[in-house]
């Protein structure tokens, strides 16, 4: 059962990211997904700020974090295993960050509020270990019945997480919501990824 929560929460959290993603920025006029941030979709005074924050970021980490739990408790169990199901619930933390303390509008104020200086605070945690996350995730991965494949599924993204994580750094830069989509995405990729694993274990274990 746990393996059966932990795809079904999975794939519904990224497939909601990728949903909010794409309708939240075809309704902001003028967004661009290379130059800006996936948070100035709900941010304080964007045009559809709150229905982002609270239906899009707050289902997002509610669903990823349940991930991260049913993932934990459907995983062979190990050192390694729990460290990085911790790194992304701690990930997923920064979506609910999001939801309740938004960025203010462009995400780049020269005198942020508190708002903004908890969402970069809430958020940081999970984006800095993202790629250790992704590593020790593969580390443990290697040893699990028949997922060798996805060892290498979180070692490939732990590179672009970290380039992804380099890119964001500067928050200057033209590509910034380009780095910040190689981030999401590679952590992503490896909880669906894992999702569709634990999900068709659970079932051939149930046959």
């Amino acid at each position: 059962m746990n393996g059966k929560l932990a795809m079904i929460t999975g794939l519904l959290g990224a497939a909601w990211l990728v949903a909010m993603v794409l309708i939240g920025g075809a309704s902001f006029d003028g967004y661009d997904h290379v130059a800006q941030y996936i948070s100035e979709l709900g941010a304080n005074g964007a045009p559809y700020g709150w229905h982002v924050s609270w239906m899009g970021f707050l289902p997002i980490g509610v669903l990823i974090c349940a991930f991260a739990y049913f993932a934990w408790r459907a995983a062979p169990r190990s050192v390694l295993a729990t460290l990085g199901f911790v790194g992304v619930f701690l990930f997923s933390i920064g979506y609910v960050g999001s939801a309740f303390f938004p960025c203010d509008y462009g995400c780049r104020p020269d005198n942020p509020s508190f708002s903004q200086v908890m969402h970069e605070l809430v958020g940081l945690a999970g984006y800095l270990l993202a790629p250790l996350t992704l590593i020790v995730l593969g580390l443990a991965a290697w040893k699990w019945p028949g997922a060798a494949w996805l060892a290498v599924v979180a070692f490939i993204a732990a590179v672009g997480a970290l380039v992804g994580l380099g890119g964001i750094m500067d928050a200057a830069s033209p590509q910034v919501g380009l780095y910040q989509r190689a981030l999401e995405a590679s952590v992503l990729g490896w909880i669906v990824s894992c999702s569709l694993y634990l999900g068709l274990k659970n079932k051939t274990a149930a046959q």
